[in-house]
């Protein structure tokens, strides 16, 4: 189960991305933010080479191009801000801060609503977006429910 399972047939290595920060939302949330940062960055790339009112600046860096007027003339200013805070995460995350879960709760959810409102305005088919689901978010639970019936297993 995955709320980027929209993303599937036309970006597959930004699905695979999103898939993984995802399912490490709350077991790992540094290494999701990270990831999260690195599907925002892809799909922005993405953005700049198939929008033909997108003119890529000489700096590439993501922050550089998010901050392009044209950039962010696509894009409601709650979204963007919404973005830039995936941005942030994922720098942070990569720079050795750690990350709470509800951190890496917002990223995730973030990088949800961008990548459904490209999928939305760019895809050549008419995705179906779900409305993010929080409960196919792996807990960690389940490994450790796993972990302690190889024990029992193991004692037997």
């Amino acid at each position: 189960m995955s709320n980027f399972k929209f993303l599937q047939n036309e970006w597959m290595p930004i699905y695979r991305e999103a898939n993984e920060a995802e399912s490490l939302t709350f077991t790992s949330p540094k290494a999701c933010a990270i990831i999260c940062r690195s599907a925002l960055e892809k799909m922005v790339h993405w953005l700049y080479a198939n929008d033909p009112d997108l003119e890529e600046p000489y700096d590439t860096r993501l922050s550089s191009l998010m901050h392009e007027q044209c950039f962010k003339d696509i894009l409601k200013p709650s979204m963007f801000r919404e973005i830039n805070l995936v941005r942030k995460f994922g720098n942070n995350a990569a720079h050795g801060n750690s990350i709470r879960k509800e951190e890496s709760l917002v990223a995730i959810k973030n990088l949800f609503r961008f990548l459904s409102y490209v999928a939305i305005y760019y895809s050549e088919d008419e995705p179906t977006i779900p409305q993010f689901d929080e409960s196919v978010l792996p807990t960690g639970a389940e490994k450790k429910e796993r972990l302690e019936e190889l024990k029992l297993l193991e004692q037997q």
